[in-house]
């Protein structure tokens, strides 16, 4: 509740910053949603099983820098949710593990558009390349009897064990590299429809709680939480795996798509939109004073 109230008050503090900007301005906000899916050990899927669509929804500050590049300040506030009995693999349906986690990522994109404007001056259906950096948080959880139980602090791989080698607690953060495409549709002089998908490749493996091994199963059951631990650990019907037996794939870091549209409001971005530019309003000023010496006795 805490991170939507922080969205909201952000996305009124752009409206009221728009309101402010006068017809020059290089600045618009936006706000929109859609889908997300994950990737990672608990999706072997090349593409995503609906049942792995979860909503998202975003917003943000846009800056156009160059007629061709705009840089945005986003918000994306969601939950991606992978599961093992979705799978196409024999060893990923045997693990039957499950996990769903929110998310919240700040990020700076930049849009590289690959058109520019037609010869009435007015914005065409415009293409754009999406990329940029983010700063991405999680908190993956699983259900036991109906009660969603946080997966980091239980140390499932043996984090919470001592003096066996193990990996040491992940964090619940980690950066974000979203790269994807989108195009824009103008609606009027002030607002545009824009359609995108991204891919937001991380730093981390442990979105889903599911990385590198099994640990020994005595040695977990000693650590904090212990018990619970082993039990959110390994699913598996004939027992907890021997330690060192596969768990995931460390190899490969988890990732999440988005799908959706947004509503872009730009006050000025071209002569249209709430005034003139700049550049009309002082050719405006210097006809006028050619006007005022003309007529004036004294230039005469």
């Amino acid at each position: 509740m805490r991170k939507l109230f922080f969205f909201i008050l952000l996305l009124f503090s752009f409206i009221f910053l728009s309101k402010k900007v006068n017809a020059q301005s290089r600045l618009g906000i936006y706000i929109g949603g859609g889908a997300t899916w994950y990737y990672g050990d608990m999706n072997d899927r090349i593409l995503a099983n609906k049942k792995l669509f979860r909503t998202y929804f975003n917003g943000g500050l846009l800056c156009r820098l160059l007629p061709n590049l705009d840089v945005l300040g986003n918000i994306t506030i969601g939950k991606i949710v992978g599961a093992d009995s979705l799978a196409i693999q024999d060893f990923n349906l045997k693990r039957n593990l499950s996990f769903e986690s929110k998310i919240f990522e700040g990020s700076v994109l930049f849009n590289f558009h690959l058109a520019g404007k037609n010869s009435s001056n007015r914005r065409i259906i415009n293409p754009y390349i999406i990329a940029g950096v983010g700063y991405l948080k999680f908190n993956p959880q699983a259900e036991l009897n109906g009660e969603k139980i946080d997966l980091q602090p239980l140390g499932t791989e043996g984090q919470n064990v001592f003096g066996r080698g193990y990996q040491k607690p992940y964090k619940l953060y980690t950066l974000s590299i979203p790269l994807g495409l989108g195009i824009e549709f103008p609606l009027s002089n002030t607002f545009s429809l824009r359609l995108e998908y991204a891919n937001h490749f991380t730093l981390t493996d442990y979105i889903d709680d599911l990385s590198t091994k099994y640990p020994d199963s005595l040695a977990l059951s000693n650590a904090p939480n212990g018990a619970l631990a082993v039990e959110m650990s390994s699913n598996l019907v004939k027992g907890f795996p021997n330690e060192g037996y596969g768990r995931g794939n460390p190899k490969q870091h988890d990732s999440f798509s988005t799908f959706g549209v947004s509503i872009l409001y730009t006050p000025a971005f071209s002569n249209g939109g709430g005034g003139k530019s700049r550049g009309s309003r002082n050719k405006g000023v210097i006809e006028k004073k050619k006007k005022r010496k003309k007529n004036c006795p004294a230039f005469n």
